[in-house]
């Protein structure tokens, strides 16, 4: 499949989850743009970036990904950038590649009965779509104020998220006193911060009134449990750290592929909310806080 094929059925999938209210949309009739490489740390192309009205998509460029649909930005430019690993932890490439072509193969069949024949983002006809896929939505999401600051180099972003943590529980201290605590190095020369760092930190910096809970496999519904509990969580990727926000979810009963599992990630390095397509994630831990009750 060429590479303007699979931004077309993106571009039909982003259309069905405005539809049926799972995601933000860039509006009615919005042009897919031309595509913008973002590469690995080794220059290879793992993903198209395409602007989409005030927003931008992220589309795979290889099947690694496990989805054509790795991430949506409702606002924001496209700009170069770099990731360090094109393909989720933990999840063999001929599995993920077998993912992707079931679920290109639901979006295109998905694509023809909406009628989209052309990149172009679009509200369809919510009776037609759900009788195409019998939906069963769940979305959620977080007070706007409940975001990271933009950094202005990424070796702080775990500082950025931890203060975020911090604040919701009214626990308030600069990035440079987090910084020393989770051993961050300094502004003049920082360093990058792991999930290992943060239990014991929060614990000092709260007297003990927090608990942080860590896992090194996290799953959808335990992101989901939290943003329903209104509670922010830390999610690792390697080498960075963000804050997840909100969760959305489409599951289809007729076209399992057409399916879609988001989290709202805010990205201290970005700037910008990201809904990454959980299946594209390479989630390699989490942080989660909670008030130790008195028995």
């Amino acid at each position: 499949m060429g590479a303007v094929d699979t931004v077309r059925l993106v571009a039909a999938q982003l259309g069905v989850l405005a539809t049926l209210g799972a995601l933000p949309c860039a509006g009615d009739g919005v042009p897919v743009g031309e595509p913008e490489p973002v590469r690995c740390e080794n220059g290879e192309v793992v993903l198209w970036r395409h602007q989409v009205g005030r927003g931008y998509v992220d589309v795979a460029a290889r099947p690694c990904w496990g989805a054509p649909l790795v991430a949506f930005v409702p606002e924001g430019r496209v700009t170069p950038a770099v990731v360090r690993r094109p393909w989720p932890v933990g999840d063999p490439r001929e599995d993920a590649a077998e993912r992707y072509r079931q679920r290109v193969h639901d979006l295109t069949h998905l694509a023809q009965v909406v009628g989209l024949d052309e990149p172009v983002v679009r509200r369809f006809d919510r009776a037609l779509v759900e009788e195409v896929l019998r939906p069963k939505v769940d979305t959620r999401t977080l007070p706007p104020c409940v975001r990271p600051p933009l950094q202005e180099t990424d070796e702080w972003a775990l500082a950025a998220c931890v203060q975020v943590l911090l604040d919701f529980y009214r626990y308030r201290y600069d990035q440079e006193r987090l910084a020393s605590e989770l051993g961050l190095g300094t502004e003049e020369a920082p360093v990058r911060g792991t999930w290992r760092d943060v239990a014991p930190a929060v614990r000092g910096l709260t007297g003990a009134a927090l608990s942080v809970a860590v896992s090194t496999a996290p799953t959808f519904t335990e992101y989901l449990t939290e943003v329903r509990e209104e509670r922010p969580s830390i999610s690792f990727v390697p080498g960075h750290a963000r804050l997840v926000t909100g969760y959305t979810r489409m599951s289809s009963l007729r076209l399992m592929g057409a399916g879609f599992a988001g989290l709202l990630v805010q990205d201290p390095a970005e700037g910008a909310a990201r809904w990454e397509n959980y299946d594209a994630m390479a989630c390699v831990g989490s942080c989660t806080a909670r008030v130790n009750l008195v028995p």
